[in-house]
């Protein structure tokens, strides 16, 4: 279809899972290629030039870069909003969605979920403990602090669900799949903020998605991703 929306990448990251989050939140019909960051041919460099994931394809039109695409999605398809209307809250959301893309990717998806997941089931190489140990013991508390601060007793981050609660929920899954263990009692706002966020319909069904991914062999997650959404 010409104006079928297609994402490119795997549902395993969660820039991916953020962004297909936000389709289903819209209602838009979409499909998914995986495709694993950082790999790919000559093609998918030419529309991803860093090789990173996502990547959206709408029609004629090809965009990389989650907060991008997240943008895009927000401006063409404005029913059931992911950014709030109030100007203060819109900045907060996309301040929080930068804080998780950024500073948690590289301090809690790469020291933890690359380390334990990617490298010894993907590369084959040992894991580095010491950079383990350091985002567990080190960066995550420090991150984890700042959260507890910010959140409400009840709800989300700046409202109603926001781009910047998918973006926070959708990396802070990947730490849990890297084997990691929230202390629920030194952080237990954050404890229950996750805990709704993952009850939330649309994250809970890519969150499943994600696991019946995960430790499967890369060829076969077309055929995982297609009999997914054709359910």
């Amino acid at each position: 279809m010409k104006d079928e929306i297609t994402i490119i990448g795997t549902p395993i990251s969660p820039y991916v899972r953020k962004v297909l989050a936000i389709l289903d939140i819209k209602g838009v019909p979409f499909r998914c290629v995986p495709q694993i960051p950082f790999t790919g041919d000559a093609d998918f460099t030419r529309i991803s030039p860093l090789r990173r994931i996502p990547v959206l394809k709408h029609g004629d039109f090809t965009i990389p870069d989650s907060s991008v695409i997240a943008q895009y999605l927000e401006e063409k398809f404005p029913e059931n909003p992911v950014y709030p209307s109030d100007v203060e809250a819109r900045a907060r959301a996309r301040w929080f969605e930068e804080y998780a893309d950024d500073h948690m990717g590289r301090n809690v998806l790469f020291p933890l979920f690359f380390q334990r997941r990617v490298r010894p089931v993907v590369l084959k190489e040992p894991t580095d403990e010491a950079v383990v140990a350091k985002a567990i013991n080190e960066d995550l508390p420090e991150i984890l602090d700042y959260l507890e601060s910010q959140l409400p007793d009840e709800g989300y981050l700046c409202g109603p669900l926001s781009v910047g609660d998918i973006a926070i929920g959708s990396l802070m899954r990947n730490a849990f799949w890297a084997d990691w263990t929230l202390d629920a009692t030194r952080w237990p706002g954050v404890a229950a903020y996750l805990g709704r966020l993952y009850r939330e319909p649309t994250m809970a069904k890519l969150n499943s998605l994600a696991e019946s991914m995960l430790g499967r062999s890369p060829k076969d997650h077309p055929a995982i991703v297609d009999e997914f959404f054709a359910a």
